[in-house]
């Protein structure tokens, strides 16, 4: 049995013509697979085939952002248009050309994006506020509770939520938000205490055979207070034990 020829668009022979990786034997397999007649690419918005990227990025997350923005919303304009005539194709947005909904579908997408980048500019906000916050809270250690509304604050400041592209200046930001970074380990914590420690942090200043600190930390602990630098410093101060370890020259020495 033969197996009927598969129409390709012209963005599609240009592809392959440009690509030595694949060939139109590798577009009419998939189109095979998928039980098309035609093969092509939606468009982006430099005329290329638009992308459809995974998890793993390249470039400027403000880039990424954009093109998994881009890639999620022409799969849903695509499979409303035409239920099951596209599919992504190593990291590409194929469809099938001899479908003449999905075609359609495909050349208003390919307009849409010549004319303006995004296609959904409030998906792609939700996603850069949701990355930022991830970012925040993995490599800047800022709560989760509060993420969103440095967030919001970030964007309020006229900062962009591409780290990528701008190092955040965020240290005003989480002190209006009631937070300061701990005096040892740089992690914020809650408080408009100077130097304030958490409580793992006060207790590396312990001396060994002595438990001062640990007694004034659990204490602080129960009550829910935030230690400082200068609790552990004057409670060393105070211990007979510590002192003269600590302070071996005398109180006035800081």
């Amino acid at each position: 049995m033969n197996n009927p020829e598969i129409s390709f668009s012209e963005d599609a022979h240009l592809f392959f013509r440009r690509n030595f990786r694949y060939g139109t034997w590798d577009g009419e397999d998939c189109a095979r697979g998928n039980d098309w007649s035609g093969f092509g690419f939606v468009l982006g918005s430099g005329g290329d085939p638009l992308p459809i990227p995974g998890d793993y990025l390249t470039g400027h997350q403000c880039a990424h952002l954009a093109d998994v923005s881009n890639g999620h919303a022409a799969m849903r304009l695509m499979g409303e248009a035409a239920p099951g005539k596209a599919t992504e194709w190593n990291g590409l947005l194929a469809y099938d050309y001899g479908d003449s909904a999905a075609r359609e579908a495909a050349d208003r997408i390919g307009a849409a994006l010549a004319g303006y980048p995004l296609l959904d500019d409030e998906d792609l906000s939700e996603r850069e506020s949701e990355n930022a916050a991830r970012v925040l809270v993995d490599c800047c250690d800022v709560p989760q509770e509060v993420a969103a509304d440095v967030v919001s604050a970030l964007s309020d400041d006229g900062q962009t939520l591409c780290t990528d592209c701008h190092s955040w200046d965020i240290d005003h930001i989480m002190s209006e938000l009631g937070y300061q970074q701990c005096a040892e380990c740089d992690k914020w914590l809650e408080g408009a205490c100077d130097e304030p420690l958490h409580y793992d942090c006060a207790e590396y200043y312990a001396e060994d055979d002595c438990e001062c600190i640990s007694v004034m930390v659990d204490g602080y602990r129960h009550g829910n207070h935030t230690v400082t630098m200068s609790d552990v410093r004057e409670t060393l101060r105070g211990c007979e034990h510590c002192y003269p370890a600590v302070y071996p020259y005398g109180k006035n020495v800081a």
